[in-house]
Formats: C-alpha cells, sequence, structure tokens
C-alpha cells in the first residue's frame, strides 16, 4: 500500500546520499517520512471533517522531548507484574500521566484474542477516559517478523467512534522476541464522550512479511471512566503584540487538553507552542505528550485544543500553565507558493530561508537555512491547495536533521490533476514571540 511513499522516501534518502550528510542523519530523516506518511493515511477521514488540521499528530512524532522521566525499578517492577505489561515498560516510561495511571490502577487488563491462521492479536488492556482510548496489543507470529504495517484500524462502539487523531507507534517487532511485535494504539475522541456501553470491537488491517491480515477483536472494558476535571479559564494574554486567549483547561486520566484562541486581528499567524507545560508550586512539570497528538485545529482561525501530559491523579497545591517559546510569523508569511509544472518557487516568507531544489507533479524538494543553535522538531508543511482551493492530499512529507546549515525536505503529494501554481500553509516555522505565559490555574 505505501510502495510509492516508500520509493519517494528511498530516492529521498539517495538525495541525501549526494552531500556529505552523516548516514545516521539521513536514515532517521527517511524513517520519520516514512512513519508520518503511514500516520497520515490513517487519520485522513478524520482530517477531512477537520480539515485544517494536515500535520499535527504527525509532526508530534518527530518532536524533540521537552521533559524526560525515567521509571524507577519500583515502578517498572510493579507494571511488568501485570500479566502481559511487561513488554511495554519502554512505551509508557517517558509519559507522566501514563505512570501514574498505573500506578492508580486505572489500567484495565482485557485479554481478548483472535488467531488468523496461526497469527494473534491480543488486546492486552485499555485506559478510557472522557477523551479517548489507549489500546495496548500485541501480534505473535510463528515466524519471524520481517515487516509489519499497519494499513488501517477502526474503533466500534455501536457505531464507528469518530476521532480528531488515531496515532500508533514505529512498527517495528521486539529484538528480543522476533516472532512479536507491541504497540500502544492512542486514539482521541472528536468530542468528549461517557459511554453507557462498554462494549467495543478493534478492527485492525495489518500486513506482516507481506501477508494481510483483517483483524477484528470485541472486547469488554470493566469499568467506567473517571469524570474529567475542567476548569474555565478566560484569560487573555499578550505576548510581543499578539493576543492569546487561554479559554479552558480540561483535565483528564490520559491527557489535558488547553483550548486557545487568536484574536483575528494579530498581526502575525501563530504556528506552534513549543514548549506548553503545566507546572506545580515546587516546579514538578508536565511537559507536551511524547506520544500520539499535540494539538487539533476546530475551526480555520478559531479555537485549538494542545494535548499535554496529564497530573490528573495528582493534587498540586499551585498548578500554573506555562508558554516558551511561540512560533509566529507575518500573516503573508505564513504560507509558500511552489509552481511544480515551472519549478519556481513563487512566495516564501520574507527572509529567504525556503529554496525550493526540485519538484514535478507529485511533489517537491526543499531546503530551510537553519543557524547552529536553532531547532526545529517538526515538519514545516500544513494543508495544501491548488490553485483552485482545492485541497491535495500529501502522501508523505519527510525532514532531515541540520547539515551544514539546511535541513533538507521531501514532500509527496496526490496529481489529482490539480492546477499549478500550490499554496502550502505553514505548519511550523523556525521564527519566534518575544515573551512568555504564566496563568496559574484555580484548582481550589
Amino acid at each position: 500500500m505505501y510502495e510509492k511513499e516508500e520509493q519517494k522516501l528511498y530516492d529521498f534518502k539517495n538525495h541525501l546520499k549526494q552531500v556529505p550528510l552523516p548516514m545516521t542523519q539521513a536514515d532517521n530523516a527517511i524513517m520519520q517520512g516514512l512513519e508520518r506518511a503511514k500516520r497520515e493515511k490513517m487519520q485522513t477521514r478524520a482530517k477531512r471533517k477537520q480539515t485544517l488540521w494536515s500535520m499535527a499528530a504527525v509532526a508530534l512524532l518527530i518532536l524533540t522531548l521537552v521533559t524526560t522521566i525515567r521509571v524507577s525499578p519500583t515502578f517498572a517492577s510493579a507494571v511488568a507484574s501485570i500479566p502481559g505489561m511487561d513488554k511495554f515498560v519502554e512505551l509508557i516510561q517517558n509519559d507522566k500521566g501514563l505512570t501514574a495511571i498505573f500506578k492508580n490502577d486505572y489500567y484495565q487488563p482485557i485479554g481478548e484474542t483472535q488467531t488468523i491462521g496461526h497469527t494473534t492479536l491480543t488486546i492486552d488492556g485499555v485506559i478510557l477516559d472522557e477523551s479517548g482510548m489507549n489500546i495496548f496489543y500485541t501480534i505473535e507470529s510463528p515466524i519471524e517478523i520481517n515487516n509489519i504495517s499497519i494499513e488501517n484500524l477502526v474503533l466500534l462502539n455501536q457505531h464507528e467512534l469518530d476521532s480528531t487523531s488515531v496515532s500508533y507507534s514505529s512498527p517495528l517487532p521486539e529484538e528480543e522476541s522476533p516472532k512479536i511485535y507491541t504497540d500502544i494504539i492512542k486514539y482521541t475522541f472528536e468530542e468528549p464522550k461517557n459511554f453507557e456501553d462498554l462494549s467495543f470491537t478493534l478492527e485492525l488491517k495489518t500486513t506482516l512479511n507481506d501477508n494481510q491480515f483483517d483483524f477484528s477483536v470485541p472486547f469488554i472494558i470493566p469499568e467506567n471512566t473517571k469524570p474529567s476535571i475542567t476548569y474555565e479559564m478566560e484569560k487573555e494574554v499578550e505576548v510581543d503584540g499578539q493576543k492569546i486567549f487561554i479559554e479552558q483547561v480540561t483535565i483528564h486520566p490520559l491527557r489535558v487538553g488547553v483550548k486557545i484562541s487568536f484574536d483575528p486581528t494579530n498581526t502575525k499567524k501563530i504556528l506552534q507552542f513549543e514548549d506548553m507545560r503545566l507546572e506545580d508550586e515546587n516546579g514538578e512539570i508536565w511537559s507536551s505528550a511524547t506520544n500520539g497528538i499535540s494539538s487539533s485545529n476546530l475551526t480555520e482561525d478559531g479555537e485549538v485544543i494542545y494535548y499535554l501530559q496529564s497530573n490528573y491523579f495528582e493534587k498540586p497545591k499551585q498548578l500554573y500553565l506555562r508558554i516558551d517559546k511561540i512560533q509566529a510569523v507575518d500573516q503573508e508569511d505564513s504560507y509558500f507558493i511552489v509552481d511544480t509544472d515551472q519549478h519556481i518557487l513563487l512566495h516564501s516568507p520574507k527572509d529567504g530561508r525556503l529554496a525550493l531544489t526540485d519538484s514535478n507533479r507529485s511533489g517537491f524538494k526543499m531546503t530551510l537555512k537553519m543557524d547552529l543553535a536553532e531547532e526545529l522538531p517538526y515538519g514545516i508543511d500544513r494543508q495544501i491547495t491548488d490553485a483552485n482551493g482545492e485541497l491535495i492530499d500529501t502522501r508523505y512529507s519527510g525532514i532531515s536533521d541540520v547539515y551544514e546549515g539546511k535541513k533538507f525536505m521531501d514532500i509527496g503529494i496526490e496529481d489529482n490533476g490539480y492546477i499549478n501554481p500550490l499554496k502550502v500553509d505553514l505548519f511550523a516555522y523556525p521564527n519566534y514571540l518575544k515573551g512568555t505565559v504564566k496563568i496559574e490555574i484555580p484548582t481550589k
């Protein structure tokens, strides 16, 4: 299903070979792009409903972690003592919200299986709250797993559940157990949900060693969700002349949702909050989510929900929302325009850092100048439209590490007969507002 994407990414890799780029960087760029391509195919339906968000979930997959925690041996032992959970310890160790969930016994073992031929899918357990569901699962094969990809997945509760994002880790089998693949599916609901019926079905289509398996596993969750905690903020802050409205903070067991909107008269387009976090009175930090999604747009220029690690099971005396490193560009610099037929970059941010290096009807390659001290943990492209305003599907988007002052990008698109030129809205860009935000959340 992804042969074209893989070929394009391998072409990108060969392009990088033509310059003395360290191969670890090139390989990382290809893997990031490939993971991104596969996940975006999974999210097409949800993004069509929320068409103005096309890269947020995927960009997080290459996000440099702001805060990393190490699971204590005691905690690792406690998680490993849960039947089937020893293989998941490393997948949860960098998320404080997930570690708190296990410490507070909010994880629910399931143990339902389906075997097709000699290959078995097991739903080991789930975490359910009003914002979404994390599904811990295992695939076991009678032979060594050399190649696995997730082609499609659907979560049902009488009907298919709408989502803003479905994310999962890179499909790699365990080194110590090459016949076993473990992962966590992170399913974020389109709207907060309470379920009367706790019967669900996971439909998972996967290709394993070039063989396709269509799993469908029904399961029942023993206990319902804990209620979320919502704080109405209605706070307006101004940073570098730009007005930002902190509307609401909702704390779920799985994640914290921060609802934000922007003044339509702002002279700059605010792109990303590279460092948004919760912090208690002792300076304890819950960083941006280390897996899953970072944000999802609700309207074109309106509200956005940003997701952070959860502190649901903590009881701080004081809690603050802090935001640093706010990416923003002038409104007229919030997009670039490419003519893939004429191989011309017709418009880009006025700083001149973007350059077009190659293009055809199936995509284009670019470079972005970067200072040595700069970091950009995201791809820069969001949605792409043609000259008639028609949305163009993105097949993949790969971005390299910095080499000799540049990042290399390769963006693949579907040639549906579109009319040039193409407008590419920026998802991220290394330009920042001067200032920070610190707001107390009324926890009492």
